[in-house]
C-alpha cells in the first residue's frame, strides 16, 4: 500500500542536472494530453490542486 504524506511540488525539471537528489521513490505517469494524469494525481493524494488541470483540451 502506498501512503503519501505531505505531498508538494518540487520542480519542473527540463534537464538531468535539475532532477531532485533526495533519492526518494519515484512514480512515472505517461499519457497524451487531456487523458486525466493530473486528475489521477489529485485523486490519489486527496487534494484538488497539487497537479494543475486544464479546462481546455489541446
Amino acid at each position: 500500500m502506498l501512503v503519501v504524506n505531505n505531498p508538494k511540488f518540487e520542480i519542473s525539471a527540463v534537464s538531468p542536472k535539475q532532477y531532485p537528489k533526495q533519492g526518494l521513490p519515484e512514480i512515472v505517469l505517461v499519457g497524451k494530453s487531456n487523458v486525466g494524469k493530473s486528475s489521477f494525481i489529485n485523486t490519489m493524494i486527496n487534494r484538488k490542486k497539487l497537479a494543475r488541470t486544464s479546462s481546455e483540451p489541446r
